[in-house]
């Protein structure tokens, strides 16, 4: 599946960032930028931002939340158009975060850019300099001037009511530290769940191709072996074979029942079967029902394992069109099924 966003969304997630680093760098009246609530901004918010996303990227797959309360139980998710979403939205934030970082990096060359800190709950310059040390942990061996010291923060905290009891001279020094912190903790991250998305595409690709290249040689097999009949069995010939009952309610038998419960509840069991590798599967299916795509991409999969598979219709003797039987024998012959009979 093709996914693809439109080309005017990136420039706009450039000139979005762009703004963003300008509006965050405005003076306040009485003088000062706000330093705590930049760093929030292009700092703190963006890594908590990425650290969720890496955490529903990884996480078990699931029905989006939107969707429980359309009923639309059945809808399946593709893990491979899951993954090309999170790729576009990393490039999108990565084009935002460019766009803050080409703003301050503006600004820190034409303008005088005075920095200064004041907060009701922590109010102790030790406290901020311990919570800048530990911010500062993964670039203080390598970028010192990053390290905002204790004098700094000592000369810029700001009291509004006493806005010039200290001296704001090194107010600007604060720009190494906000600098590495866009990059690292903005920037960075972003960075690395675009490559993790990229490798994760890729190795999918090339399962794909190993998977698509042995189905088409066992289909070449069939084909040569017996280009034009359906392969017909007897159903006692299959009775040490796992059932699978595809939209039947009550079956009289032993076996996993698919199609009647929430896709995600069939996708759990499902992949539990697979696990087990049974070696010969047969689908019991309702004579009443259509064949349904979701059902043959559960048979390609179990095709990719090497499970051989056949098809029985349950309860024969249920009313349903003439056309039925032929129509589940056309999707048994394109799937390779073998059609059982009593």
């Amino acid at each position: 599946m093709k996914f693809q966003l439109p080309l005017w969304l990136y420039p706009l997630a450039f000139l979005f960032g762009i703004l963003i680093g300008a509006a965050a760098l405005r003076y306040t009246p009485d003088g000062r930028i706000n330093l705590m609530l930049v760093w929030l901004v292009w700092a703190g918010l963006p890594f908590v931002g990425a650290c969720v996303s890496g955490w529903m990227m990884f996480r078990k797959q699931q029905i989006p939340w939107i969707l429980r309360f359309t009923g639309l139980q059945h809808w399946q998710l593709d893990p491979q158009v899951q993954l090309k979403l999170w790729l576009k939205l990393h490039q999108l934030w990565c084009l935002t975060a460019t766009g803050v970082l080409a703003a301050f990096l503006a600004l820190l060359l034409f303008t005088d850019l005075a920095f200064g800190w004041s907060s009701t709950l922590v109010d102790d310059p030790q406290r901020i300099y311990q919570l800048t040390q530990l911010i500062s942990v993964h670039w203080q061996a390598y970028w010192p001037a990053a390290v905002p010291d204790l004098t700094l923060i000592e000369n810029t905290r700001f009291i509004r009511i006493a806005p010039s009891t200290a001296d704001a001279g090194n107010a600007g020094d604060w720009w190494p530290f906000l600098l590495a912190s866009l990059l690292i903790y903005n920037l960075l991250p972003r960075v690395l769940l675009m490559l993790v998305c990229l490798l994760q595409l890729r190795h999918r690709t090339v399962t794909q191709l190993s998977v698509s290249a042995q189905q088409n040689a066992v289909s070449a097999d069939i084909n040569c072996s017996n280009p034009s009949e359906l392969q017909q069995q007897s159903c006692s010939a299959w009775q040490d074979a796992e059932r699978v009952f595809w939209e039947v309610s009550k079956p009289s038998a032993d076996g996993l029942v698919l199609g009647l419960g929430s896709w995600e509840q069939d996708q759990q069991q499902w992949q539990m079967l697979l696990k087990r590798r049974p070696a010969r599967l047969v689908w019991c299916v309702d004579l009443r029902r259509s064949p349904l795509a979701e059902m043959a991409d559960r048979i390609q999969q179990a095709s990719a394992q090497g499970v051989q598979q056949a098809l029985q219709i349950w309860e024969q003797d249920l009313d349903a069109p003439s056309h039925a039987r032929e129509s589940w024998k056309v999707f048994a012959q394109q799937h390779q099924l073998i059609w059982l009979e009593a």
